[in-house]
C-alpha cells in the first residue's frame, strides 16, 4: 500500500499527546482465537449453499462490504428493504441460499424489517439481544453472540466481521493476523496514519475548505464506504463528500448523507473520497456488455479507468490531494488499509479533542432532525 500525503500543507503548532491505543488493538490475539472457534462452527451451521444474503445497517453492514470484492460466495448486502434489491434476492433459490442477520443490539429497525420477507430462508443471527434474539429463538435459528463491545464502524475484528467473512468463503484468521500487523505499523507516533491525521487537522485549522482523498489500484468500494463512515460518525465538524454512484450501495450513501452536514454547510473542512462505481467487482475485469452498449467505444478495465480518473483529478485539483494506492488485490493489503483508516480516524479525533468511539455527528443530526420534525407537526 502506498500513501501520498500532500507536501504543501502548513504545519501549525499543536500539542501532541500519546497515540490512543484502543482495547481492540490490544486484544487481537483474542479475536484470532475466536475466529479459529467460529471457523469450525459456522460451516456446520450453514451447510452447503451457493448464495448468501447479509442483513445489516451501519457498522454491521460496512464490515462485510469491505470483503465483498474478495468473496468466494456470491453475496447480496441487504441494508434497507429496497424493492428492486429485495425482489431480486427473493428470486434466488431458497434451498441454496443462506441469510445472516447482523445487529449487536438486536433492536435495529432496518434489520428487523427484513424478517417478514425472509422467513423461508435458513438463517443465522449475530446479536446480543433485542427482538432479533427473540425471533431467532422462536424460529430455531442459530445464534452467535458478540463477545466484545466495539463501536460498529470499528467492529471488523469481532463477530460482526468474523461471521460474514467465514460465510463469504474467506479466512478470518488470515485477515486478523494481517490486521494485527497493520495496527503495529500505524498505531504509533510518527506513522503515516499520524502524519495523515495531522495534515487533515492542519487543513481545517488553516481554513482550507476542500481536500481530496483519491484511491487507486485495488482500493475497493467497500473500503471507501468504511472510511466514509469512520469519518462521518467519529469526527466532529467534518463533512465527507463521497462521489460514489454505485446503485447497490445507495442506501448506505443515503444513510451517511444524513450524518454528513450535521454542523451545517459552513463547516470549514470538506474531504472528498473519490470512488468508482465499478471498482468493487470489476477492478481487473472487462466492463459488462450492457455498459458497453450504453457507452459505445469505452475501452479498458474499470480499474484502469479509476486510476486514470484519480491521476487526472490529482493533476488538476487546486487543493491538497491525498492518495491511497493498494498495489495488490489481497486480503493482506486490505487488512493493512483497514488498520490505516482506523488509525487516521482515531488520531484525528484526538487532535480535535473528541472521543472517536462516540457518535457526535450521528447524535447531532438526530437532534436537529427531531427539532425540524417538531416544527413540521
Amino acid at each position: 500500500m502506498k500513501i501520498t500525503i500532500p507536501e504543501k500543507v502548513a504545519e501549525l503548532p499543536h500539542e501532541m499527546d500519546s497515540f490512543l491505543i484502543p482495547d481492540f488493538v490490544k486484544k487481537m490475539d483474542e479475536f484470532i482465537s475466536r475466529a479459529k472457534q467460529l471457523k469450525k462452527k459456522i460451516p456446520n451451521v450453514l451447510g452447503d449453499y451457493s448464495h448468501l444474503g447479509i442483513v445489516g445497517i451501519g457498522g454491521s453492514q460496512v464490515q462485510p462490504l469491505v470483503f465483498k470484492a474478495h468473496a468466494a460466495v456470491p453475496t447480496t448486502h441487504l441494508e434497507v428493504p429496497d424493492p428492486y434489491i429485495l425482489k431480486t434476492f427473493l428470486e434466488s433459490d431458497k434451498k441454496n441460499t443462506r441469510v445472516i442477520y447482523c445487529s449487536r443490539s438486536g433492536t435495529t429497525n432496518e434489520v428487523l424489517s427484513f424478517i417478514p420477507y425472509l422467513l423461508d430462508y435458513e438463517s443465522l443471527v449475530v446479536t446480543n439481544g433485542g427482538a432479533l434474539l427473540e425471533v431467532a429463538n422462536q424460529f430455531g435459528w442459530s445464534i452467535v453472540s458478540v463477545t466484545h463491545d466495539i463501536s460498529g464502524r470499528f467492529a471488523i475484528q469481532n463477530e460482526l466481521g468474523i461471521v460474514p467473512m467465514i460465510a463469504m468463503g474467506l479466512d478470518p484468521e488470515e485477515f486478523l493476523s494481517n490486521l494485527k500487523k497493520s495496527y503495529k505499523q500505524f498505531f504509533k507516533k510518527g506513522s503515516l496514519a499520524e502524519q495523515t491525521a495531522i495534515k487533515f487537522w492542519n487543513l481545517e485549522q488553516s481554513g482550507i475548505s476542500k481536500a481530496k482523498i483519491l484511491p487507486s489500484g485495488h482500493f475497493t468500494e467497500g473500503l471507501g464506504i468504511l472510511f466514509t463512515q469512520l469519518l462521518n460518525e467519529s469526527v466532529p465538524k467534518t463533512s465527507i463528500d463521497t462521489l460514489d454512484t454505485s446503485l447497490h450501495i445507495m442506501p448506505r450513501s443515503a444513510h451517511s448523507d444524513l450524518q454528513r452536514w450535521y454542523g451545517g454547510v459552513n463547516d470549514s473542512f470538506l474531504v472528498s473520497i473519490l470512488c468508482n462505481n465499478y471498482i468493487n467487482d470489476l477492478a481487473e475485469e472487462d466492463y459488462p456488455k450492457n455498459l458497453r452498449k450504453l457507452v459505445p467505444g469505452i475501452k479498458g478495465t474499470a480499474g484502469q479507468h479509476l486510476n486514470l480518473t484519480s491521476r487526472a483529478v490529482a493533476d488538476t485539483f487546486p487543493g491538497p490531494v491525498f492518495q491511497i494506492e493498494l498495489e495488490k488485490d489481497t486480503i493482506a493489503e486490505t487488512a493493512q488499509c483497514v488498520g490505516f483508516l482506523q488509525a487516521v480516524t482515531i488520531r484525528l479525533c484526538q487532535l480535535k479533542g473528541s472521543n472517536p468511539f462516540d457518535q457526535p455527528a450521528v447524535q447531532h443530526y438526530k437532534d436537529r432532525a427531531s427539532q425540524i420534525y417538531k416544527k413540521m407537526k
